[in-house]
């Protein structure tokens, strides 16, 4: 029996079961007059037939039939998945608590004693039809979120084989449903994945593969659990990633490039400021020695202002030295351990606190690069220190462990907030942390407000000769 008016409005069908032609006469009236379209079974066995074929979405259930009475069709109702969402509404003479008790044990959506009243029934009628039909809306809209999500959704039974698969898995995949309907998952993810949430490569139809990212849940449904499968493509996040980390290497290594040009410009004039600026000086302070014998004697002030003038030329090398010195500290020519050492004891001296320098060997062979940007990492830890730690005591050590050579740079300071600092993005320790990753090795920043800090330094050696001695 049709649900459709001639003008293609929807119009809900409702079955009514009862033994009594009466009984059910009275309710395809109501129905009728209602609005409502009817189909009429006399015992439950029909009904449990007609129930297939006209798919009515309410069914006004007598109780007290012969043969199959109505609690045994509702229970045979609600084990069929096909007609156990329908609601059912008992009817029955009998108005006692134990009476409704049993009819929602059996699985009723309500329940009607007779006499009835049409206003009442048709109320109640209308009350349920609304859920039902509210209950299947969503059902249909959650079916559309999933045939239409930007995901792949795969169902599988428990031993694997996929039982329905959406619009997004066909193209994900490239399978047509039927095709897939008789394979297991394992022919979309070769992979072994654990339950829960996890990474796979994908397996196309033409054999092509991709990465993908898939998580598991169970899924109680009308044909059992079943096991529903989320899987989507990352394959434009992956490439975005590797292009992303192929550009920050580059920059890196633009970055480790300038700062090894700008190494060998500094270096380059350290050498030209105090070879040929300290020669000139040097020069000029020994004629004005020579002056000062020939002609300082016989006159007072000459004496007096080429003495001033020596003056002069001596700050002029102090500070022709000092720019050598903060361009390239010739300690670096001598190796790693003595510039460090000379570095320490400069500090030290510019400060009140103490600075103990503690290698594990006297002679750490190491390649030039590697060796000046370790220098400046200790460098500039020993400048923040000075600035704003207010340490009493600071240790520099270094020790070449298995295949790398670690610094770490300590004190007993004010600390700080480690977190804070990285949210402010100050150059300073992300300069030093970019030094290390363009060596290939890590910095590692420990400080607690009032306990002070600790800065570690790991360099991998692998393509740096060592030698040493204890």
């Amino acid at each position: 029996m049709t649900a459709m008016m001639s003008d293609g409005e929807f119009v809900p069908l409702v079955m009514v079961v009862d033994d009594l032609d009466i009984n059910r006469k009275l309710l395809e009236t109501y129905l009728v007059r209602g609005g409502y379209r009817a189909v009429l079974a006399e015992s439950g066995t029909i009904a449990l037939e007609l129930v297939k074929q006209d798919r009515p979405q309410l069914i006004l259930l007598d109780v007290c039939m012969s043969g199959m009475d109505g609690y045994a069709v509702c229970q045979a109702l609600k084990k069929d998945s096909e007609t156990k969402d329908i609601p059912v509404i008992f009817i029955t003479a009998e108005n006692t608590a134990e009476a409704e008790k049993q009819a929602f044990a059996a699985g009723g959506a309500d329940f009607i004693s007779r006499p009835m009243h049409r206003e009442v029934t048709l109320a109640r009628v209308k009350t349920h039809l609304d859920a039902y039909a509210e209950r299947r809306s969503l059902e249909g809209m959650f079916r559309d979120v999933l045939e239409f999500a930007p995901d792949a959704f795969v169902l599988t039974d428990v031993q694997g084989k996929i039982v329905q698969i959406n619009a997004c898995a066909e193209r994900m995949f490239g399978y047509a449903r039927h095709e897939l309907q008789q394979f297991s998952l394992e022919r979309l993810l070769p992979q072994s994945l654990l339950d829960g949430y996890s990474t796979a490569e994908g397996c196309r139809k033409d054999g092509s593969v991709f990465p993908a990212e898939v998580s598991f849940a169970p899924l109680q449904t009308n044909r059992g659990i079943l096991n529903m499968a989320v899987i989507r493509d990352v394959s434009l996040r992956k490439r975005a990633e590797s292009d992303l980390k192929e550009s920050r290497q580059q920059l890196r290594e633009l970055a480790a490039k300038r700062e090894a040009t700008r190494e060998v410009e500094r270096k380059h004039i350290a050498r030209e400021v105090h070879d040929e600026l300290g020669q000139i000086l040097t020069a000029l302070r020994i004629d004005l020695s020579l002056l000062k014998i020939q002609l300082g004697n016989d006159n007072p002030s000459m004496e007096r202002k080429l003495q001033e003038m020596k003056d002069l030329v001596d700050q002029g090398i102090h500070a022709v030295r000092n720019v050598a010195v903060s361009l390239r500290p010739a300690a670096l020519d001598m190796g790693l351990v003595p510039a460090i050492e000379w570095l320490c004891d400069h500090h030290a001296r510019q400060s009140t606190g103490r600075i103990a320098f503690e290698p594990d060997e006297e002679n750490i062979a190491i390649d030039e690069v590697r060796a000046v940007i370790i220098f400046r990492i200790v460098q500039e830890s020993l400048t923040n220190i000075a600035r704003y730690a207010k340490a009493a005591r600071v240790l520099v050590r270094i020790e070449h462990l298995a295949g790398e050579l670690c610094v770490k740079v300590s004190d007993d300071g004010q600390g700080f907030d480690v977190e804070r600092i990285g949210r402010n993005k100050t150059f300073g320790l992300l300069g030093m942390r970019e030094r290390a990753i363009a060596l290939g090795g890590v910095l590692d920043v420990e400080s607690i407000v009032g306990s002070g800090t600790r800065i570690t330094v790991r360099i991998p050696m692998d393509n740096a000769q060592h030698q040493g001695t204890s």
